[in-house]
């Protein structure tokens, strides 16, 4: 490994940070949980919070009954503060 590699990991400078869309796909009598964007296949994070958010009410709003629990998190797959008060249900 090269120096300058073995910074960027200590300075983390090539962690992708920003936010996701966690959701739980009803699946029969099941609850499969995943999330947008897929940050361990390279896609880019979503910028701000509250871009996010209004990802995540468009999502519930085009997948009314497909998906349940929908919310925010960060860069390291936690919940932003606050989000239980701000989690989406999908209304219709």
């Amino acid at each position: 490994m090269k120096m300058c590699e073995a910074l960027d990991i200590i300075l983390n400078k090539k962690e992708n940070k920003g936010y996701m869309v966690s959701f739980e796909k009803v699946k029969g009598c099941m609850l499969l949980a995943e999330h947008f964007p897929d940050k361990h296949a390279g896609e880019p994070l979503i910028e701000t919070e509250e871009r996010a958010w209004k990802l995540a009410r468009m999502f519930a709003d085009a997948t009314w009954g497909e998906c349940v629990n929908i919310y925010v998190m960060d860069h390291n797959f936690h919940p932003v503060p606050g989000y239980q008060f701000h989690k989406i249900e999908n209304r219709k």
